[in-house]
């Protein structure tokens, strides 16, 4: 098997916190020489593009900000495709500074929630784009169950239950998504993070190139490798993250990665050969 292209996790991946992964920056400067576009796919939607790429060069992995897709910008590219908002409506942005840079990345019309009330209420509110994000308070997920349950379209980044931290699991997105689902009856409409389409759909599109021709590298089973093999791509799991062997020869046949590897330097001959 040799591709063409990759995408590429992060966190157990590349990075873990502070530290790169063994193997990781040689791994991938492998990949750059023989000319593969590289992309990082991240369910981290709090970030800006640039953050990452910055955090990933202090590293000494070379990246650019373009090479960066998190799962905001997944909502927002999708949304303008799929669901584009009406003539004198907006999205409301629920989380971190990234949400609302990704949708005015897509020319997205945003008001803030501080702002709903001031234009008229709820009934302006097209859609809801909600994201992990670390001082969303209560106010801000009274709007989005407000506009949720007078009929946005809701869009979740993610819907991770919990956020590892320093001194443990913390609450992640899917903790703030389900405080709105509980208020306002309803779970939302579409979730754009791996393991889902949306998140596979919008990197194929920036990456260029069609599925069978691009590496999903991952470390989760089920994130990771089951979306990229439902979406057609190639996958490989590194053993530097959450997942290993064990688990594999546990997984159902959708969570099996085509390629296994302790870490991505022992991917490179499906790279660097024909």
């Amino acid at each position: 098997m040799t591709v063409r292209g990759l995408l590429c996790d992060l966190d157990g991946v590349v990075y873990r916190g502070g530290t790169a992964c063994d193997g990781a920056v040689e791994g991938l400067q492998t990949a750059r020489e023989a000319g593969l576009p590289i992309l990082f796919l991240t369910n981290n939607a709090a970030r800006l593009p640039g953050e990452v790429a910055a955090h990933l060069t202090a590293l000494g992995v070379q990246a650019e900000p373009d090479e960066v897709l998190n799962s905001s910008q997944v909502a927002a590219s999708y949304l303008r495709q799929h669901h584009p908002v009406p003539e004198g409506r907006f999205v409301l942005p629920i989380g971190g500074p990234g949400v609302t840079a990704a949708l005015d990345e897509q020319g997205i019309p945003v008001i803030e929630p501080s702002e709903v009330l001031g234009h008229g209420g709820s009934e302006i509110v097209a859609a809801v784009v909600q994201g992990y994000g670390a001082a969303v308070n209560w106010s801000e997920l009274a709007e989005a169950t407000y506009a949720v349950s007078a009929g946005a379209y809701w869009v979740a980044t993610n819907t991770d239950a919990t956020l590892p931290t320093e001194r443990g699991q913390a609450p992640g997105n899917g903790s703030l998504v389900a405080a709105v689902a509980h208020a306002s009856g309803r779970e939302p409409d579409l979730v754009t993070g791996k393991p889902h389409a949306p998140a596979f759909e919008i990197a194929l599109q920036r990456i260029g190139l069609p599925a069978q021709d691009v590496l999903m590298i991952g470390d989760r089973l089920d994130t990771d490798i089951a979306g990229a093999k439902q979406a057609g791509l190639r996958t490989a799991l590194v053993l530097t993250g959450v997942h290993g062997r064990a688990e594999v020869d546990q997984a159902e046949a959708s969570h099996h990665p085509d390629l296994i590897a302790d870490t991505i330097p022992g991917l490179v001959p499906h790279w660097t050969t024909g």
